[in-house]
């Protein structure tokens, strides 16, 4: 059951909080410590709504807010010293004056740790406070991360040299971590190699969404094929180039679907439909269901949300090959993916895709049986709660769902 869903900006009644004391039997007392940005917000919506189904949990859940001088430390600063990039260790410190007056040790705190068995936090770089929390008797913490500095760096090579001192924080953020929760393999590998985290604290998340359609997309000779892209950093998602491809080779007889807050309005580019900034429920229940092919060549992404997103609207996906990508979209089965600085894979992709409506169709199904089966977001976000009940209780982690879990350590294709 959810007890509680609040922001840090709330004024909270104790009474409101679970009790200090945990009775034999008693659902356990968890605390979410949530991020809003991104994707992150699609996830801490899921979550939330899992936990409220739970009779073995008692949650209360804090979406956290950022504002004043930490929103200065954090977002305001230039970041880059050189050919230094600080951003990660600054965005950790400023959330930790965040998070001090809520969970830091002391009879003030808003969430005192006596009333919780275990703690989600979302980011790592939410987690800097941990360090100064672990190893004491209290709740035991579980850190959600869909990256590590060093994957990042070692996946994109765009961030010219990650500092060692954020990189020897983060380690201490997971070592000090009573378990850690990885959005992919990916990641998880990069914590167990990179930092030496046990693999038995670490257990993959994945943080998908409910499937939107029920049948695959059928083609409609009587229009135009619909491709959608989705995603508000428009450069970063590679909206240019995809807008620059449909203008010089489809806009005759494929329409392009812009669903970005920051994507420059052309008004005078042909067959281009602009949405503008558009809200998460007007998108999956009406957005993408109208569309035939989900397309995203960008430049760098950990998970690619939309993407799950796509196919759970039973929508073909042309993405990138990076990160954890591949675990997201199977490749020739739900989706194409292609190296994300390979313009002509992409354009003989997308094009297979517009003119051979049995190849769409074939894929459609794919995406459809993959977000059913691997992707399904009640299996994922339930596995999350599981672990964090075992943590509370004292029983092992299970890293993948049992409905997934073929051999022991088994992840989805």
């Amino acid at each position: 059951m959810n007890r509680l869903v609040c922001t840090n900006l709330d004024a909270i009644d104790p009474a409101s909080l679970p009790p200090p004391r945990r009775e034999p039997g008693a659902p356990a007392r968890a605390l979410f410590l949530h991020a809003l940005k991104l994707g992150f917000g699609t996830t801490t919506r899921n979550i939330t709504a899992a936990a409220a189904t739970r009779d073995d949990l008692d949650a209360v859940h804090c979406n956290l807010r950022i504002t004043g001088l930490p929103d200065l430390i954090g977002n305001r600063i230039p970041d880059r010293l050189g050919r230094w990039t600080f951003s990660g260790l600054r965005q950790m410190h400023a959330w930790r004056m965040v998070l001090r007056p809520l969970i830091g040790r002391g009879e003030r705190s808003v969430f005192p740790l006596d009333r919780f068995d275990v703690v989600h936090i979302m980011t790592v770089q939410r987690a800097l406070l941990l360090t100064a929390l672990a190893g004491r008797p209290g709740p035991r913490f579980v850190v959600n991360i869909d990256a590590t500095t060093v994957a990042f760096d070692r996946a994109f090579e765009i961030r010219t040299s990650a500092p060692r001192p954020e990189i020897a924080v983060e380690r201490r953020i997971f070592h000090a971590a009573d378990a850690v929760a990885c959005a992919s393999r990916w990641v998880l590998e990069s914590v167990r190699d990179d930092y030496g985290v046990p693999e038995d604290r670490l257990f993959l998340h994945m943080p998908c969404v409910p499937a939107i359609a029920t049948a695959p997309r059928t083609p409609d000779p009587g229009r135009p094929v619909r491709l959608v892209f989705v995603g508000n950093d428009w450069p970063r998602k590679g909206g240019p180039r995809l807008l620059r491809w449909h203008q010089q080779r489809w806009a005759d007889r494929a329409e392009l679907h812009v669903c970005s807050a920051r994507a420059p309005v052309d008004r005078s580019a042909r067959n281009v439909v602009w949405h503008g900034a558009t809200p998460h429920d007007k998108l999956v229940r009406e957005v993408l269901p109208a569309m035939d092919l989900f397309v995203m060549p960008t430049w760098e992404d950990t998970f690619l949300i939309a993407a799950q997103e796509a196919q759970a609207a039973a929508l073909p996906v042309v993405t990138s090959r990076l990160a954890g990508i591949p675990e997201v979209v199977a490749d020739g089965v739900s989706g194409i993916l292609c190296d994300r600085a390979d313009d002509d894979a992409f354009i003989r992709a997308i094009e297979r895709l517009i003119d051979d409506p049995i190849e769409r169709e074939r894929l459609s199904r794919g995406a459809l049986a993959r977000a059913a089966r691997d992707l399904d977001a009640a299996m994922w976000h339930n596995h999350l709660l599981d672990q964090l009940v075992a943590l509370a209780d004292g029983r092992p982690l299970r890293t993948v769902p049992a409905a997934l879990d073929a051999t022991p350590g088994a992840a989805p294709a």
